[in-house]
């Protein structure tokens, strides 16, 4: 499925690791199946591994409390990433970190 955030078509919302690849991207980790809340958003080299964490870290269960979405970016740059981050979060009216 896909999930149109902005200018970004986000895949998802996944609730299993197995079917996210280690590739760059951005992520975001959200409350809803249908509706996206987003809990993090995020944008890392390897997307599989840093969602895995950060569920991790935030005491979250994939598919019970929450749910994922990626938008992969194959060649961007880290810098390119933070910058597609900070429209994210003026999408959804967040501050960027």
């Amino acid at each position: 499925m896909t999930i149109q955030i902005g200018r970004f078509s986000f895949r998802g919302p996944f609730s299993n690791l197995d079917e996210i690849k280690n590739r760059p991207g951005l992520y975001i980790i959200h409350k809803n199946e249908s509706e996206i809340t987003p809990i993090i958003i995020g944008q890392t080299a390897l997307l599989n591994a840093n969602i895995a964490d950060e569920i991790k870290a935030h005491e979250l269960s994939l598919g019970k409390d929450c749910y994922v979405s990626v938008y992969n970016t194959f060649c961007a740059l880290e810098l390119d990433r933070e910058e597609m981050i900070k429209e994210i979060h003026d999408i959804f009216h967040l501050e960027s970190n």
